[in-house]
């Protein structure tokens, strides 16, 4: 398979909108990683409503999040070449985050400011439509009602920046483990519910040779002879109270 499509199946995520007072139309959304070698110029963004272009960084110092290329700061005006109406967003964090960074900044009330105002400021300097945290994973309850309080405050700040600019708020988003559970910890649904305007579910790393006995290579969208399906997670994560949307 040439290096372009494994690239497009890679970043290909299925999007779940949930029903939140923001008003979010369909989605049909996907992740460009600045490092994975293809251009967002190759990017056929007629298939998409959103694009999520990956990972900005957090300063462990400053708490605040940065752009690690010039890249970035093209992204949006290059996607819209092809789709002026692509929405982008800015996706902070990622798997290559030490796992210390985001707990530390969400832990208190002065380091949560810097992280959202740079985040509102960064995504305005560089055409972004909205914004998307991607912190794998909060660990402990103390880090699970630390991001209750960071989403609150995104929130807060992103619509006081909206009122005071006269722009459209921008989106926020995060992505979420495929469980509603972490290590019998709990997400806390509610804020996610009333806060995000959606959550990106990761839907892979279900099989593992070294796990195969419990998952069949690949788990499918849905699978009734077993619980790990994307399907059975999706339920698992209604269940938990996020109000789903059909797009």
């Amino acid at each position: 398979m040439a290096p372009k499509s494994v690239f497009y199946l890679f970043l290909l995520v299925l999007v779940v909108e949930f029903q939140t007072s923001f008003g979010q139309g369909g989605v049909n959304g996907a992740y460009w990683l600045a490092d994975a070698g293809v251009p967002a110029s190759d990017i056929n963004s007629t298939l998409f409503t959103h694009l999520f272009c990956a990972f900005a960084n957090l300063d462990p110092q400053t708490n605040k999040v940065t752009l690690p290329s010039a890249s970035f700061s093209q992204f949006t005006p290059t996607v819209r070449r092809k789709n002026p109406s692509v929405k982008t967003l800015l996706s902070i964090g990622g798997g290559k985050v030490h796992p210390a960074t985001f707990p530390a900044m969400a832990i208190q009330p002065s380091s949560r400011k810097s992280f959202i105002d740079s985040s509102i400021s960064v995504a305005r300097a560089n055409g972004f439509s909205g914004l998307d945290l991607n912190w794998e994973y909060p660990r402990t309850t103390n880090q699970m009602a630390d991001l209750e309080s960071l989403l609150k405050e995104w929130r807060a700040a992103v619509a006081a920046e909206a009122a005071s600019s006269g722009r459209s708020p921008l989106l926020l988003t995060a992505v979420i483990y495929y469980l509603s559970r972490i290590n019998e910890l709990s997400y806390p649904v509610q804020a996610i519910q009333k806060n995000l305007d959606w959550v990106n579910v990761m839907a892979y790393d279900f099989y593992d040779p070294s796990y195969s006995n419990v998952t069949r290579p690949h788990s499918a969208l849905y699978d009734p002879a077993g619980l790990f399906s994307f399907g059975n997670r999706i339920e698992l994560l209604l269940v938990a109270g996020l109000l789903a949307k059909l797009l």
